[in-house]
């Protein structure tokens, strides 16, 4: 059997998950990098074994590329020395298979 995924549901949990996130007081975050563009801040997550980030700036560049460096893959782990492996898991854009 199958198991599948309501995705709108996952999706408006995830969509809530993130405004509570970004609702969250400032001083509840800490500076983690700084340029004169660009400043990330960090804070230990309370849902899993690692930091959640937060990041703002202007970076002059394709957004496609930007977002390649962000999300878990190989350019990450050339920023983020505290990633050192990544698995993925499941893709879930990647149909279903039966």
């Amino acid at each position: 059997m199958v198991d599948h995924i309501d995705v709108p549901t996952m999706s408006t949990k995830l969509q809530n998950t993130l405004i509570q996130y970004h609702s969250l007081p400032e001083d509840k975050w800490s500076v983690a990098k700084k340029s004169n563009d660009v400043t990330v801040w960090r804070k230990p997550s309370e849902e899993f074994g690692g930091c959640l980030y937060k990041i703002e700036g202007v970076v002059q560049d394709v957004t496609n590329k930007i977002v390649d460096y962000i999300r878990p893959g190989p350019y990450r782990l050339q920023w983020d020395s505290l990633m050192t492996t990544m698995e993925i898991i499941k893709d879930l854009e990647q149909p279903l298979q039966s």
